[in-house]
């Protein structure tokens, strides 16, 4: 079978890398179509999980040297797999992270592997969006997109109206500090979310009423943070772990 490259209209996608394919194996083995290992890595102790995680799993493992160069582009790349999408709703029970018209493939996987990291398990994107399933997104994750949940909406009051929760629009234009929100902390950190505004444009005026502002205080020789920077510097004020 010769295997396409990406596309988000595909059912399956690609987990490229040891580490995320070993991540993939963890939290959604079930999804997982075939392995691919490099001759290259065959000594890589985790290409050596990899095929012991396969077997343990019935799945069936190809060489595919030349399909993880073609696929990522370098040569380095020991080992991956091919797996179908699946859906993952969020907990309504659990604080969520809620990104707004996310552009960039490497800040939504680096700012999945923060939620991970800090115990954030559930993540909504309004449209449009960067695709979750992006190898590319995958792989900045280093795999924890896996052990997430995700819900995508059309638009941000699509999201607050199914949910009905306590929003938190982290935005230069918050009426409250970080600082100040964290003294005072969540109401009902089950029921809140924390809401990130989109890399080029921030938030509409619209969507700026639909919960507390708050701001991140930085040097003003800069307009502005990274989104994932930003991120990560509130969930770590808020971490679940």
């Amino acid at each position: 079978m010769k295997l396409r490259n990406y596309d988000k209209n595909q059912s399956n996608s690609y987990c490229l890398g040891v580490y995320p394919t070993i991540e993939l194996f963890k939290y959604k083995p079930e999804s997982i179509i075939e392995v691919f290992i490099n001759p290259k890595g065959q000594n890589n102790l985790g290409v050596k999980e990899i095929i012991k995680l396969a077997g343990k799993h019935n799945v069936r493992v190809e060489e595919g040297q030349k399909v993880l160069m073609r696929l990522s582009g370098k040569e380095n790349v020991y080992a991956g797999a091919r797996f179908s999408k699946y859906t993952a709703p969020l907990a309504d029970s659990k604080p969520h992270v809620v990104l707004v018209n996310p552009e960039n493939m490497g800040n939504l996987g680096t700012l999945i592997r923060t939620m991970h990291a800090f115990g954030y398990k559930n993540l909504a994107l309004t449209r449009p969006a960067v695709d979750i399933f992006d190898p590319k997104v995958i792989r900045a994750s280093m795999g924890s997109v896996f052990a997430i949940n995700f819900e995508y909406f059309d638009k941000l009051t699509d999201y607050a109206t199914k949910y009905g929760r306590e929003l938190y629009l982290f935005t230069p234009k918050g009426n409250i500090t970080l600082e100040e929100l964290t003294q005072k902390r969540l109401s009902s950190p089950e029921k809140s979310s924390l809401v990130f505004g989109s890399e080029s444009s921030g938030f509409s005026a619209k969507e700026l009423t639909l919960g507390e502002t708050v701001k991140i205080n930085f040097s003003k020789d800069i307009d502005s943070l990274n989104l994932s920077i930003a991120a990560g510097i509130v969930l770590h004020s808020f971490k679940l772990i």
